[in-house]
């Protein structure tokens, strides 16, 4: 009696990973309920070891240094950082902006080739965020090989007392809080209906006076 030959039942083959293929740097952010927030609450980026080192305020809130760098730029107090959340002052440390303290809890949530954070220097009358170059210490990692090895951040506002670059940005800034005002629904609502009524009121200006030109 011939018997029909066995079949293999087994998982295709897993193909052989590439020693020489650069590891992938990508990650997802923690599963877990006590995991802090690996993005930016300004640019919403994924932090990493460079440009988007975390950096912790004295209030306890965390923001990537390159957007830190750029409110400094436009900040009238450049010693200092005020929050974007709770609006607390934070002392900029003697050796400038980017020895604010590195936020340990995200730094741990990060990959391990994201673990170093590299040393980052702070040119603000230029407006660059640039990287220290080192003689001792390993060769950059991949995080540091996909970006630039300086940013702009754009530059400094003028200053000078009663020069014309603190109107326009007087000027600026009270337009930019017009904006934010007419953006609320309340304040939408209030200037339709003060519309409406002067539109009211001049239609019926205009009646009275046709009304008694008649008479």
């Amino acid at each position: 009696m011939l018997r029909a030959p066995l079949t293999s039942h087994c998982c295709p083959p897993v193909p052989a990973m590439d020693p020489y293929q650069e590891p992938d740097l990508g990650f997802q952010p923690p599963l877990d309920e006590g995991a802090p927030d690996l993005e930016c609450a300004i640019c919403f980026s994924q932090f990493n070891n460079v440009f988007r080192t975390p950096k912790m305020l004295q209030c306890n809130h965390t923001f990537c240094l390159e957007c830190l760098a750029r409110m400094n730029v436009k900040s009238a107090k450049p010693d200092c950082i005020q929050c974007p959340l709770c609006r607390g002052l934070t002392p900029l440390p003697d050796l400038g902006l980017p020895k604010l303290t590195t936020d340990p809890a995200v730094l741990s949530y990060l990959p391990a080739a994201m673990q170093r954070v590299y040393s980052i220097r702070f040119n603000r009358n230029k407006g660059k965020l640039q990287v220290k170059r080192t003689t001792d210490g390993p060769p950059p990692l991949n995080s540091l090989r996909s970006v630039s090895h300086s940013l702009d951040v754009g530059l400094p506002s003028s200053s000078g007392g009663s020069g014309r670059g603190d109107v326009e940005a007087g000027q600026g800034g009270r337009l930019g809080g017009l904006m934010r005002l007419f953006r609320r629904p309340a304040c939408r609502a209030s200037l339709l209906v003060s519309a409406v009524m002067m539109m009211v009121l001049l239609t019926c200006i205009i009646i009275f006076l046709l009304a008694y030109k008649w008479l």
